[in-house]
């Protein structure tokens, strides 16, 4: 073939594109281990950041044996199931009264999975039928040393600006009063919407804040645009700059708590 001609630039570039597509699968597969384990480490310190066992401006000393084995001490991980369902509701429209059917948490119950079998028991589950799938939590709980539970944690996700924010909303024993929030993946503007990483604003959340009303129902945390009144329960400041995901955080943690509350109201003290 005349290596001047179109063809064989075009042959060549082809075969370039396909030896670089198997060596960077074959690169991916020799670190997938290595980088899902990061990952599940990154999720661990962020758990024990949020329920107070561990703060990186003090203690970044600590290795990773160390922290790994102080979750494996502190924290019990289960695996949970929601379970939802339609239910009727009234609606007011143009003066009449409607009924809409909207679907609804009815419980939440403590399967027999082991955390760690977790990714792959969602896997299964997405090959079933969409009506047919269970769907599966985390749910994370702080015990002493005598096992006794001190405090909660759940995973928190939802939408900001330009992406999807993860991290971890920690509760006293109580399930209502907020012992800690860490965010550890987002794509939220450094300096505005990125502010949720702020060391000082997450502190905010756990100054006497509360996820329950006086009678007992979930009103979240909201994110207060223009800053929280003095003494709110459920307020923290908003993010200078950051509407956005500022509304987005409260939606969010709102709804996460709405999951979890049927399961919370059974374990809280």
């Amino acid at each position: 073939m005349d290596k001047n001609s179109n063809q064989f630039v075009v042959v060549f570039q082809a075969v370039v594109c396909v030896v670089l597509a198997v060596l960077l699968a074959a690169t991916y597969n020799g670190l997938k281990d290595d980088i899902e384990a990061n990952e599940a480490f990154d999720k661990q310190k962020n758990i024990l950041k949020a329920v107070g066992l561990w703060d990186p401006r003090t203690q970044a000393d600590k290795s990773r044996k160390e922290l790994e084995a102080l979750f494996a001490n502190s924290v019990k991980a289960d695996v949970l199931e929601v379970k939802r369902g339609i239910v009727e509701q009234q609606v007011k429209r143009a003066g009449k009264v409607e009924v809409d059917k909207v679907e609804r948490v009815q419980d939440v119950v403590k399967t027999d999975i082991e955390y760690a079998n977790l990714k792959e028991a969602l896997r299964q589950e997405s090959k079933k039928p969409k009506d047919q799938r269970r769907e599966l939590v985390p749910f994370f709980t702080r015990v002493d040393d005598a096992g006794k539970p001190v405090g909660f944690c759940i995973p928190i996700s939802g939408y900001g600006l330009w992406s999807t924010l993860y991290g971890y909303l920690a509760l006293e024993s109580d399930g209502n009063h907020v012992k800690g929030i860490t965010f550890y993946k987002h794509g939220e503007t450094p300096g505005l919407g990125g502010e949720v990483e702020n060391p000082g604003w997450q502190a905010s959340w756990a100054d006497g804040k509360r996820v329950l009303d006086d009678s007992g129902n979930v009103v979240g945390v909201e994110v207060k645009k223009g800053g929280a009144p003095a003494g709110d329960p459920h307020a923290v400041d908003g993010l200078s700059g950051a509407t956005i995901t500022s509304d987005g955080v409260t939606k969010f943690v709102k709804h996460d708590l709405e999951t979890y509350e049927p399961y919370l109201r059974k374990v809280r003290s």
